[in-house]
């Protein structure tokens, strides 16, 4: 039955408050020039509400506003009518107004939507005496509300799959960066790869648009700290003011594009939950919550983030999140701390989650990770790819932030199956490798994250949940199968099926087969485990399981995971051994793993009798007790005496370390958990181990892409709390005397800035302590690199062939050249930090000028800049004596609050004999000379290196048997402006 449209009409100012006179036109111009009009447009499904304002109306009381509404695609007329009369009043800034605001109803439009994105034009006429006012603008009708902790768009839940970083700006040419059609080719290919929602940097009218006609949703508004206050302070003056500038200002150009679906007002400001931002967080709460209470009476055809990021839903529609885990801190499994709504929720009202910034995992211009000079950046990269050499860093770089958004992404989805309250997540993540200098979006070059976009955004997602990355064959796998369904056409998905297969390198299917599926209504989530028996003769080697959702013979989503497939004798033999293996290890789980390995060893029960020539003494993973620490001082003379011991994870708490030769502290912290910037770093467990010594026996056979994840011995899928058990240390420590590295071999470390230690040998007299952090033993003959590893530690630390603490340097060393370096620096402790520069594109160089500051750091232009200036790489180049210093809270290098203007850092290597004096290439950024102070197994030298210049400081080395190696010991002291880019023996 139709229903005539109702029209009701309102005559009033706008809570006294001015707003803009910028609405979106889409043609007239105004028939009078002083006469400005803005119409404000707020539609939901049936209706709509209209705000018409008229600066310069002194004239015009009471005259007609007439109105028609017609669909852009087609002209077809939905409504005309008048619209009212309208009121004039003074604004208070000496300027008449008119306004008028009326509502018409029942009416039936097709809805805009990002599937179809239909958009309506609205047009008014005001007869005057004199001339005839007309205005036309554009806007779309839909509904986007929340309810029972879901958003819905038009009635229908939705899932966000955002996308934050993005045009305008940001390094792109002044011709592109408000080009309709760039925007346009931009918009669309961000649809193509799944993305429904985006973040601009700014309210450009040419990307809104845009976004109105091709159904990309925003979310949108102030990305900083209101106009007059601080990130711990509200803005100064009436709260009126900060209203109308909200009005006016941010939220009063986007009121009619249909595809600004959330407002934000504010970002990342003070929160009693943030420890570096809990001062002034009750006023700034009050602040937020008073300016949503207004705005959301003013337009609740959205929904609004009061706080983004920091928020935690104490005020606004929308409880959300920013959380960087897997690159400032923690890992991708901290997202599985999601499973608890109460992870976000600070007041009563059940909110929907969304995580509005997260990933980070800054890839540049050539694909290396974006060191950005003073920031968290390079001790970030350091983190994840390590002391990879040069060549591996883009390709691993790359690799890495895609994994993280696929992990983020996915794990988030299928989460909904625990957590029904999250409702969408918008990675921080640079997508293009061009901005600058380009002529279209042809030439932006997607990166492979945008592959994994495509994958981890399908509306209907498989993903594979595998914890077991690493096995052998003839096991048996149990990954567990997820389909998320949020399809576009909102339907059930019924009679699916998976179809899988494991694919080697060469392409070549290994297994393969079919499995039922159960029906998955429209927006949920449902798991199912498959075992999968591989087969026995698989050659080592590194292999695909993909698989795809079928539905009567259509293809509804593909996804894939990898899997590290090793042969039954991977982990080897010991052989042979030069000295006997005697084992404490009273609870056995480490003789257990031994015998299973078939390493021959015997059990001892007390530490009485050791032979320091003939014996390798094993401490069980776990076995320290209170017998070994009434037994320090045997350990200390037996390893001073020659021998060797191997020490496998111990517990903080019960584990005495005063025997080690150097000092040491074990780490309690744990790395997963919900909290932003936590304290403990490092933590005692991590992933992406870096093996600094990779040429070291202990590593034989074993790379970095090995020590990535370990296979979990747990069973764990997401049904169960906690976490699976894949980190491959569980127990790892620091040094906590920087000098005592001249007897410690870092063979691999972790975490932010590589300061945890996950294997090192300790040297003292003529024996070691090999300190293992690694958790190997509950692993045995499940996971092959781990039993490697067990049994590469027996046959190095019980070899006859001597062991020595420092690396042999045969070539120059030049510093930041991570493979040059040969592991001679690792963490803080040698207190050379690398020195990072910026290349700036030719185009952007009169913008960004480079300045060094008076610590050292390379800028181009401003600070910071890793996501707004994508086009400027800060690549390594050299290293600067820095130390000591520490990490902030958040990451950052941290100088001691007593400092002068002079760092330091040192090394100790070997050079063969022969080599007679080490040539160090010095270079000066700053405008005045400055002195370089070069200290060699304790004699000291020092020389001027001239302003804006470079040096070689020539030190001699001492006369030595030429039959052996020379042990140096090598301190570099400065300014910490000074960059140190070559060590050269000659």
């Amino acid at each position: 039955m139709y229903i005539k449209p109702r029209l009701t009409f309102i005559y009033a100012l706008m809570a006294g408050v001015a707003a803009p006179l910028h609405a979106q036109r889409s043609g007239q111009a105004l028939d009078q020039a002083a006469t400005q009009t803005q119409v404000l447009v707020f539609p939901d499904t049936a209706g709509v509400r209209v705000e018409v304002q008229v600066a310069g109306a002194a004239a015009m009381a009471g005259i007609p506003v007439r109105a028609s509404i017609t669909a852009v695609d087609g002209g077809t007329q939905l409504w005309s009518g008048e619209f009212g009369h309208l009121t004039v009043a003074p604004d208070g800034t000496g300027q008449v107004m008119g306004h008028v605001t009326g509502r018409v109803d029942r009416l039936h439009p097709q809805l805009w939507s990002p599937q179809f994105p239909r958009l309506y034009r609205l047009a008014i006429e005001m007869p005057g005496a004199k001339t005839t006012v007309r205005d036309t603008v554009r806007f779309g009708f839909r509904a986007f509300e929340t309810r029972g902790g879901r958003l819905l768009l038009n009635g229908r839940p939705i899932f966000l799959r955002g996308n934050a970083i993005n045009p305008p700006e940001r390094n792109l040419p002044d011709s592109l960066s408000e080009n309709r059609r760039f925007a346009t080719d931009y918009v669309r290919y961000l649809k193509s790869i799944g993305v429904n929602i985006i973040r601009l940097t700014r309210a450009s009218q040419v990307w809104l648009d845009v976004c109105d006609e091709q159904g990309m949703m925003l979310f949108q508004g102030n990305y900083g700290t209101p106009k007059g206050g601080k990130p711990t302070s509200p803005p100064d003056g009436p709260f009126e003011k900060s209203l109308r500038w909200y009005k006016n200002e941010v939220l009063g150009p986007q009121v009619n594009h249909p595809s600004v679906v959330i407002y934000v007002l504010a970002n990342e400001q003070a929160s009693v939950d943030i420890p570096y931002l809990t001062q002034g967080a009750q006023a700034v709460e009050q602040f937020l919550s008073r300016a949503y209470d207004s705005l959301s009476t003013w337009d609740r055809t959205r929904l609004y983030i009061s706080n983004a990021g920091y928020g935690f839903g104490r005020s606004g529609d929308i409880c959300d999140l920013h959380r960087y885990w897997g690159w400032y801190y923690n890992s991708i499994l901290s997202f599985y701390t999601l499973r608890d709504p109460n992870i976000c929720w600070r007041s009563n009202k059940i909110q929907p989650m969304t995580l509005t910034e997260n990933t980070g995992n800054y890839t540049a211009l050539d694909g290396r990770f974006n060191l950005v000079s003073d920031t968290k950046q390079p001790a970030s990269q350091l983190n994840w790819t390590g002391h990879a050499p040069d060549s591996e860093q883009a390709p691993r770089a790359l690799a890495y932030q895609a994994w993280v958004a696929g992990q983020a992404i996915e794990i988030t989805r299928r989460l909904r199956e625990r957590n029904p309250y999250l409702a969408g997540l918008s990675p921080f993540t640079i997508l293009f490798r061009r901005w600058a200098g380009i002529d279209g979006f042809r030439d932006m070059s997607p990166k492979p994250v945008t592959v994994q976009y495509a994958r981890s955004y399908q509306p209907v997602l498989l993903s594979w949940e595998l914890w077991t990355p690493q096995v052998y064959a003839g096991s048996t796998i149990s990954p567990v199968v997820h389909v998320v369904n949020d399809a576009e056409s909102g339907e059930s998905l019924q009679g699916i099926v998976l179809q899988y297969a494991l694919t080697s390198q060469d392409g070549t299917v290994r297994a393969s087969g079919r499995q039922s599926l159960a029906d998955v209504p429209y927006y949920a989530a449902s798991s199912q485990r498959l075992d999968i028996m591989l087969p026995a003769k698989l050659p080592t080697g590194t292999y695909t399981l993909s698989g795809s959702v079928l539905r009567n013979g259509d293809t509804l989503s593909r996804n894939e995971t990898k899997i590290f497939i090793a042969a039954r004798n991977f982990a080897g033999v010991t052989g042979a051994l030069g000295r006997r293996v005697l084992v404490y290890d009273p609870a056995g789980a480490t003789r257990h793993a031994l015998n299973a390995l078939g390493v021959a060893h015997r059990e001892v029960r007390s530490l009485t009798g050791l032979d320091p020539l003939h014996d390798l003494l094993v401490i069980g993973a776990g076995a320290w007790d209170g017998d070994l620490t009434r037994s320090t001082d045997q350990l200390r003379t037996f390893v001073a005496a020659g021998g060797r011991v191997l020490c496998l994870t111990q517990q903080p708490d019960r584990f005495d370390a005063t025997w080690l030769p150097v000092s040491i502290d074990l780490q309690a912290e744990p790395l997963d958990h919900p909290f932003v910037f936590p304290a403990g770093r490092p933590f005692r467990n991590a992933m992406a181990i870096n093996p600094e010594r990779p040429d070291n026996p202990v590593l034989d056979g074993i790379d970095r892409d090995r020590l990535f994840l370990w296979s979990d011995f747990t069973h764990w899928n997401e049904s169960r709390v906690g976490f699976p058990a894949v980190y491959p240390v569980t127990h790892g420590f620091i040094v906590t005397h920087p000098t005592d590295m001249a007897h410690t071999s870092v063979l691999a470390d972790y975490g932010h800035g590589l300061e945890g230690i996950a294997l090192a040998e300790m040297f003292d007299g003529k024996g070691s302590v090999l300190l293992s952090g690694f958790d190997i033993v509950s692993r045995v003959k499940l996971d092959p690199v781990a039993d490697r590893m067990l049994v590469n530690m027996i046959r190095y630390q019980a070899s006859r062939a001597a062991h020595v603490a420092h690396q042999l340097v045969t070539s120059k060393i030049t510093w930041g050249d991570y493979a040059s370096e040969h592991g001679l620096v690792t963490g803080v402790y040698s207190g050379l930090l690398v020195n990072t520069v910026p290349v700036v594109p030719a185009e952007l160089q009169k913008k960004l000028p480079l300045r060094v500051t008076n610590e050292g750091f390379h800028f181009a232009g401003a600070g910071g800049g890793w996501n707004s200036n994508p086009s400027v790489q800060y690549i390594a180049q050299g290293r600067r004596p820095f130390g000591p210093y520490h990490f902030s809270l958040g990451g950052s290098v941290q100088l001691p609050k007593e400092h002068g203007a002079e760092g330091e850092g040192m090394f100790w290597c070997r050079v063969p004999s022969g080599r007679k004096a080490m040539i160090t290439t010095v270079s000066n950024p700053a405008s005045e000379p400055l002195d370089m102070e070069v200290e060699l197994n304790g004699a000291r030298q020092r020389q001027r290196i001239p302003a804006l210049g470079t040096a070689q400081v020539t030190t001699l080395l001492q006369a030595r048997d030429t039959t052996t190696s020379m042990s140096l010991a090598i301190a570099y002291r400065g300014d910490r402006r000074l960059v140190i880019l070559s060590t050269d023996f000659r």
